[in-house]
């Protein structure tokens, strides 16, 4: 008999490893035949003790509102699209998911989940969204809710969260350089700082340090991807995506002030980009964390995380700058968003359609920020209610609290400093009754991220020659080859 060989096992791996993506989890008809409940497969993604939240106050909680409903609960990691996709091809789905903004739009166009607001004759549910239901929804999320899909132009999704990008200041070196400069301190950061305060006080904090001697203190930080450049690139009044789906990256001058901006605060000493990737411990968040930094760019997510493994950094969190008086001193805040759809292969979809009611209730919003506290939920009502104010966080053993939390908690008198910021982002500016808030989205957004990620790091490098407009018109022609090869052109 022949032996099989090294590649009989690749294949059979490879079959493993597929079947691990695309068959179908769900248990449903078991639980059906032996309770006669309905079932719904109710899909997220996240980390162990997210549980707590997903399962054991979403799931459970709605079953105990709809007895006649059973939810089979599952969490995968990250690569939960590559399920929805495989489970789309076989014409099945999760009947609720979890799923990021960014891939909300090419989901629905490809038929992935199901229209809501619309009834069944329209190929929606029995009690569709009203223009009431979402009231409370941030207006810069609500007007990216409409999609044209196979169901017709409509909503296909609802928005759970809104993370957004602030910028933190350690107060403990700030108080030390005013200290030795009386007369010239610098005042800490507001939602009125532009660009050029943001550059001077990193400036002169660096220079400081310098020449003080001893351990290095960073004027100025943030990881090198695209969120930084896509805030400044807001701010000076670019726009990546124009109405017609086209990328717009190069159209104007905005993309190259955002560039010289970068570039002028390593030239100013006060900012030394770790390109190209780094090694956990020793990022910028780490060195914030350290002390090692007076300003550091960063999402709303890492405030639960220093709280709990830097308890004794003395910091704050502000809006980001807005752009110079030069450009209109725009204010623009980079944000995502993570939404709950309907999968559009649902065999329950009025049930699951009250869960997603269910879900999106001001009292649920807030148990997720309450719970988890990365995001603060997309739901103005549960933004402005009291319990927006300080959370419990998740302890790492229910049974013995001596063993420290897993999401720290924030306690009332830690608002103004750690949360209040995050209310600016979804208040419109009288000035254009717009919010400062917007989420980078369009046809081709994970493409275009990555195009600006290499652009970065060929334009920050260390002796780089590379022309700033050079720099954002290559990418721009990148990233419409990609459309172009899509699109079989």
């Amino acid at each position: 008999m022949h032996k099989p060989g090294t590649g009989w096992w690749v294949f059979v791996l490879g079959m493993i490893l597929t079947a691990g993506v695309i068959l179908w989890p769900g248990r449903e008809g078991v639980v059906e035949a032996v309770s006669g409940q309905r079932t719904l497969l109710f899909t997220v993604w996240g980390m162990p003790f997210e549980d707590l939240l997903f399962r054991d106050r979403y799931a459970r909680g709605f079953e105990r509102e709809r007895p006649d409903v059973h939810i089979d609960y599952q969490r995968y990691n990250n690569d939960i699209v590559m399920k929805y996709n495989a489970w789309h091809a076989r014409g099945k789905s999760a009947d609720v998911m979890r799923l990021r903004i960014t891939d909300y739009h090419g989901m629905a166009r490809r038929g992935m989940l199901q229209r809501l607001d619309a009834l069944p004759g329209e190929g929606g549910v029995s009690e569709p969204l009203t223009p009431a239901d979402l009231e409370e929804i941030p207006r810069h999320l609500r007007d990216l809710l409409v999609v044209e899909g196979p169901q017709g132009r409509g909503i296909y999704g609802i928005p759970q969260d809104n993370a957004q990008y602030g910028l933190f200041h350690n107060k403990s070196i700030f108080e030390a350089y005013n200290r030795d400069h009386p007369g010239e301190e610098i005042a800490a950061p507001t939602e009125r700082w532009t660009w050029d305060d943001l550059r001077d006080a990193a400036r002169r904090i660096s220079t400081w340090s310098r020449e003080r001697g001893g351990e290095e203190i960073r004027g100025f930080d943030c990881a090198v991807w695209s969120w930084p450049f896509m805030t400044f690139f807001a701010q000076a009044g670019g726009r990546a995506w124009g109405e017609d789906g086209s990328c717009t990256l190069d159209v104007g001058e905005a993309g190259p002030e955002a560039l010289r901006l970068l570039r002028q605060l390593v030239e100013d000493g006060s900012f030394a980009p770790q390109l190209s990737g780094y090694m956990s411990g020793t990022g910028p968040d780490a060195l914030f964390a350290r002390g090692r930094t007076a300003l550091f760019m960063d999402g709303s997510w890492r405030i639960a995380d220093f709280d709990r493994n830097a308890q004794g950094l003395s910091y704050a969190v502000t809006p980001l700058p807005r752009g110079p008086e030069r450009l209109g001193g725009r204010s623009a805040i980079v944000s995502g968003c993570v939404m709950w759809g309907v999968g559009v292969h649902s065999e329950h979809r009025d049930d699951a359609m009250a869960m997603l009611r269910y879900l999106t209730r001001p009292e649920q919003a807030i148990e997720y920020w309450d719970t988890l506290r990365v995001a603060p939920p997309a739901n103005l009502a549960a933004m402005r209610s009291e319990r927006f104010r300080s959370t419990r966080g998740v302890l790492k053993d229910q049974e013995d609290p001596s063993k420290g939390y897993e999401i720290a908690p924030m306690p009332r008198e830690r608002f103004e400093e750690r949360a209040a910021w995050l209310l600016y982002g979804v208040t419109p500016d009288p000035s254009t009754g717009a919010p400062p808030a917007f989420v980078p989205v369009g046809p081709f957004q994970t493409e275009l991220e990555e195009e600006i990620s290499r652009m970065l790091n060929e334009y920050l490098k260390p002796g780089s020659r590379v022309d700033a407009r050079e720099a954002v018109d290559r990418a721009a022609r990148n990233v419409r080859g990609v459309m172009e090869r899509a699109e079989g052109r």
